[in-house]
C-alpha cells in the first residue's frame, strides 16, 4: 500500500516537474514587433557641443514652477523669447501657440492631413532648490555649468533636456528644408511639477474641442536603466502607464476632557487604530493586471533560470517570488498599490483628551485597483470602530491606461531605442511617478513614456535631488533619438 503510494507521489512529482519545466521553456520573449526602418543616427551631423551650450543657458531660467508662490512668470517669458532666438528654423516652420499664458503648442504641418499627429511632450517649469540644500550642491544649481562631461544644474534631466533635445533635432530638420508627411505636434506645459492643472489639461482640452487625434504621444517617466535588477544589465523602460495618486484623510472624535479619567478610547487612539486596519488591508500584490509581466516576458532571455522559472510559475512560486520582492520598494510598487501613512494630528496639551485627531494616508494605485474600490475597502476596515471617519482629503487620480506594446507605435519607439543604444533590451514598464503624459490619454491612441538616456543608479536619483547633470554623451543620444523619430514616423 505504501509502496503504491510513494509510486503514485513519485509520478505526481515527475509530472509536475514536467509542468513547470514546460511553463519555463515556453516563457520567451514576445515576438518582435513589425520591422521599422531606422536610419543610422551616427550619420546624423549633429554639434553636439552647441547643444549642450544650449542646454546650459535653458538651465540659467529660473522656471520654477509657480503655484507654491516661489516661481516667476517673467522667468517663463524670457525663457519661451530664448526658445524662438535660438531655434529661429524650426519657428519659421511651426505654428506656435500659448496656452493659458505660459504654456506651448507648436504644430508643424504634415502634408498629409488624414494621418493622425505625432505629439512630442516636455515641460518647462523645475522644482526649487532649497536654500538648505544649496551647500550640498557641487555647481550653482542654475548655472549651467558645463563640466566633466555633462551640463550642472536643476531641470538638466528633468526636463529641459527633454525639451532641449526636441527642439535641436526640430531645428535640424527644418535647417534641411524637410516637411514631415505626418504632422508633428510639440506641447510643453508650465506646471508638469505641479500636476499639469494650467498646462497639460488645457492643451488636451483644446486638442479634444479640435477634433484632433494623435498616433501617439511622448513623454519623459522612463529611460533605460544602467543595473536592473532582474538581469543585472542595461534595459530600457518604456513606460505603458503610470501609477494613479491619492490621499485619504482618517478622522476620528473622541471624548474631550483630562487625561486622568480617559475613557476605553481616546480620539488619538481611534485614529491610530483606523491608520493600522487600513495599512494592513490586503491589497493583491501579483505580476498580473499591469505592465509587470509584460516586461518579465520582454526580458526572459536575459533573466536567470531561477528567475525565469519563478516568473512562468507564479501560480507555484508566487509567494516565494513576492516574498524576494518585497524587500525592494521599487518592486512592491511594481506588484501592486502601496499605502504610506504620512501625516497624523490630535491634541494640544499632553495631559488634555482631544475632540478629534487626523492621519493622511498616501496611495499609489496600481492599474489593477481603482480609487472607489480602495476607499470601499478601507472603510470596510474600520466599519466597527464608532467615530471614524474616511475620505480622500482630494479628488484622486486613478492609474493611467495601459497602453499597447504590440503596436506600430511602440515598435518605432523600440526600434529607435536599439538603434541608439545597441544591445540593450527593451522592456514596457510602470511609471511609478506622475507626468504630464496622463493627461492626454483622450486624445491619444497610445501614451508612452521614455527619455532615450542611459542612467546609472545616481542619474536615477538626481531629478529633484543634488547636483542634476546631463551628460554629454546622453543628451547627443536624445538628440539622434528624436531626429530618428520624426524622420521614421513622419518624413517617410
Amino acid at each position: 500500500m505504501f509502496r503504491l503510494i510513494g509510486a503514485a507521489f513519485a509520478v505526481l512529482l515527475l509530472a509536475l516537474a514536467g509542468f513547470v519545466g514546460f511553463r519555463t521553456m515556453s516563457f520567451t520573449a514576445p515576438p518582435p514587433p513589425a520591422a521599422v526602418q531606422i536610419a543610422d543616427s551616427s550619420a546624423y551631423a549633429i554639434d553636439t557641443a552647441a547643444a549642450a551650450a544650449h542646454l546650459s543657458e535653458a538651465v540659467r531660467f529660473r522656471t520654477v514652477s509657480i503655484g507654491d508662490g516661489l516661481g516667476d512668470p517673467a522667468e517663463f517669458q524670457r525663457f519661451q523669447a530664448w526658445m524662438i532666438e535660438r531655434y529661429p528654423a524650426f519657428h519659421a516652420v511651426a505654428r506656435r501657440e500659448v496656452i493659458n499664458n505660459l504654456s506651448l503648442l507648436y504644430t508643424w504641418e504634415g502634408s498629409d492631413p488624414g494621418q493622425p499627429p505625432i505629439l512630442l511632450l516636455a515641460h518647462q517649469d523645475v522644482v526649487p532648490v532649497p536654500d538648505d540644500t544649496r551647500a550640498a550642491w557641487q555647481a550653482d544649481p542654475f548655472g549651467g555649468d558645463l563640466r566633466d562631461n555633462a551640463v550642472w544644474g536643476r531641470g538638466s534631466i528633468d526636463d529641459k533636456g527633454s525639451l532641449v533635445s526636441l527642439l535641436e533635432a526640430a531645428e535640424y530638420l527644418a535647417k534641411q528644408g524637410r516637411r514631415p508627411v505626418r504632422t508633428i505636434m510639440f506641447a510643453f506645459g508650465h506646471d508638469e511639477e505641479l500636476g499639469g492643472a494650467e498646462g497639460a489639461t488645457q492643451i488636451a482640452a483644446l486638442l479634444a474641442e479640435r477634433g484632433q487625434r494623435a498616433w501617439f504621444v511622448l513623454d519623459e517617466g522612463m529611460a533605460a536603466i544602467q543595473n536592473h535588477p532582474l538581469t543585472g544589465g542595461p534595459v530600457s523602460m518604456v513606460g505603458i502607464s503610470e501609477r494613479g495618486f491619492g490621499t485619504m484623510r482618517v478622522r476620528a472624535v473622541g471624548q474631550p476632557g483630562h487625561s486622568s479619567m480617559p475613557p476605553r478610547e481616546t480620539a488619538v487612539s481611534l485614529v491610530s487604530e483606523a491608520v493600522e486596519r487600513i495599512h494592513a488591508m490586503p491589497i493583491k500584490q501579483q505580476l498580473e493586471g499591469g505592465p509587470a509581466l509584460a516586461m518579465m516576458r520582454a526580458l526572459a532571455p536575459q533573466l536567470s533560470t531561477m528567475n525565469r522559472t519563478a516568473i512562468a510559475n507564479e501560480w507555484l512560486f508566487g509567494p516565494l517570488l513576492r516574498q524576494r520582492m518585497a524587500g525592494s520598494p521599487p518592486a512592491r510598487a511594481l506588484l501592486g498599490t502601496t499605502v504610506a501613512p504620512t501625516m497624523i494630528s490630535g491634541g494640544v496639551r499632553p495631559n488634555v483628551l482631544p475632540a478629534e485627531a487626523t492621519a493622511m494616508i498616501n496611495f499609489r494605485i496600481h492599474p489593477r485597483d481603482t480609487a472607489d474600490d480602495l476607499l470601499a475597502r478601507a472603510r470596510a476596515s474600520v466599519a466597527d470602530l464608532e467615530g471614524v471617519t474616511v475620505e480622500w482629503a482630494e479628488p484622486p487620480r486613478n492609474a493611467s491606461a495601459v497602453s499597447s506594446t504590440t503596436s506600430s507605435s511602440y515598435a518605432l519607439i523600440a526600434a529607435l531605442s536599439r538603434e541608439v543604444l545597441p544591445d540593450v533590451p527593451v522592456a514596457p514598464a510602470l511609471v511609478l511617478a506622475g507626468t504630464d503624459s496622463r493627461q492626454y490619454e483622450a486624445v491619444a491612441e497610445n501614451v508612452y513614456r521614455f527619455q532615450p538616456l542611459l542612467a546609472t543608479d545616481e542619474d536615477l536619483a538626481m531629478p529633484h535631488g543634488l547636483n542634476e547633470r546631463m551628460k554629454i554623451e546622453n543628451l547627443d543620444r536624445m538628440i539622434r533619438f528624436y531626429i530618428g523619430l520624426m524622420e521614421a514616423g513622419a518624413m517617410q
